[in-house]
């Protein structure tokens, strides 16, 4: 049986995408899906079972990393949000309780330790929970 976490990786910036990837394939117990931009996230929401969602907050297209977050909830209900930006403007006292923030640029053992974060308030959000 495969217990590996699903994370699908949005951003709009190829180096990033492929930054991300390698940090979560070198974690265990992750598998990656990367998406260019909002549009190839949607796809990635209706057609796999996604755990993790780590979304770049500005994102070329008609959709934000946001908008792109919210929409993986209603798709995924119990899915971990981690939201990252590189953008100073963002005020992460804006984003639900539930979701991870993580600044640009970020290491490894960071990343890892929000989405660990996020996935235990989502857990907390389930019912029965």
């Amino acid at each position: 049986m495969d217990t590996n976490k699903t994370v699908l990786i949005v951003d709009d910036d190829v180096l990033v995408l492929e930054s991300i990837d390698l940090l979560v394939s070198m974690a265990e117990g992750f598998q990656s899906i990367r998406a260019l931009g909002s549009a190839g996230a949607a796809s990635h929401l209706e057609h796999a079972h996604i755990d993790v969602i780590v979304a770049d907050v500005i994102l070329a297209g008609s959709m934000t990393g946001i908008d792109v977050c919210r929409k993986a909830i209603e798709h995924h209900p119990e899915v971990a949000i981690v939201v990252i930006t590189a953008d100073n403007e963002v005020n992460r006292s804006d984003l639900p309780e539930r979701w991870v923030f993580l600044r640009k640029p970020f290491g490894g053992e960071q990343l890892l330790e929000a989405m660990d974060k996020a996935m235990a308030k989502a857990r907390s959000e389930q019912p029965g929970a």
